[in-house]
Formats: C-alpha cells, structure tokens, sequence
C-alpha cells in the first residue's frame, strides 16, 4: 500500500461538525480561538486511514491527532434574516456575517506514524530583464518627421 500524503485523510469534529482533511489541504471553520500564524492541534478524529491502515474510533481514536496552522480570522459574507407575519404588519431584517478559521492542515499523526504536507520549494528570484539599452534608430523616425515637418513649413512660407 501507498503512504503518499495524498493517500492519507483523517475526520475531525469541530464545532459541532466533521470535517474530511488531508495534509496540505485548507479548510474553514467556525471560530476557533487564536491568532494567524499560531499552531492548532485536534484531539476530536474520528477515522484516520494513512499506511494502509483504517483506524476508526469509538467515538474517537485515541492516539491519533491532527495538526495545523492559522491562516486568517474572517468573517462570512452577509446574509439577510427576514422575518414576516402576514395581516399583522410584523416585518423585522436583520443582517449576519458569520466568523470563520481558516487553518491549514500540516500532518496527520496516528500513533507513532506521522504524514505531513509536501512542501514545495521555492525557485530562486530571477533577476529582473536589464533594461533595454535605447537605440537611437529608434528615435530616428519621430525626429525625421521634426524635421520634414519643419522643412515643409519652411517651403509653404516662401
């Protein structure tokens, strides 16, 4: 069997939800507590398959963990909650955005297996092109019709 991080998945609870997740994939969830940048680990999985194995909890699978990265605190686009009551003049709107974690799962652990994300490097900076050296020929034409222009004034006034 294949242990390519891609292979590998493992189910989470978080706020009330489950979520699929491999390493290197980003999800959104509800508001978890922290900063960008921090690091988050997950107790709550469910099911890890990864080695060729399939690890399935009851309710949870006890040596088995996920770990990830805060990408942004956000919030949802709006939405309008709309409230009416026909023949008795009742209508209230309001609006709610809902807060969101995005996270970036890094590695799947289940006992003493780990699967992390593949990193990809990152090429070396390419030198910006020199600047093109100005080539006089290039300016030619604009002076010529200067200096066309100018003769032909010159000839129209005698």
């Amino acid at each position: 069997m294949s242990t390519d991080p891609s292979d590998v998945y493992a189910v989470i609870r978080s706020g009330g939800k489950q979520y699929r997740v491999s390493p290197g994939q980003r999800i959104k969830l509800e508001r978890l507590d922290g900063e960008a940048g921090d690091a988050i680990t997950f107790s709550d999985v469910l099911l890890v398959n990864g080695g060729g194995t399939v690890a399935v909890g009851t309710p949870t699978v006890e040596a088995a963990s996920v770990s990830g990265e805060i990408l942004e605190q956000g919030r949802g686009r709006k939405i309008n909650v709309f409230k009416y009551k026909n023949k008795t003049r009742y209508r209230r709107l309001r609006g709610h955005r809902q807060l969101h974690t995005s996270v970036l799962v890094n590695e799947v652990a289940l006992g003493g297996q780990t699967w992390s994300a593949e990193v990809d490097e990152q090429p070396a900076a390419e030198e910006p092109p020199e600047d093109p050296v100005e080539d006089p020929a290039v300016d030619e034409p604009a002076e010529a019709l200067e200096s066309a222009e100018e003769t032909n004034s010159e000839e129209s006034e005698e």
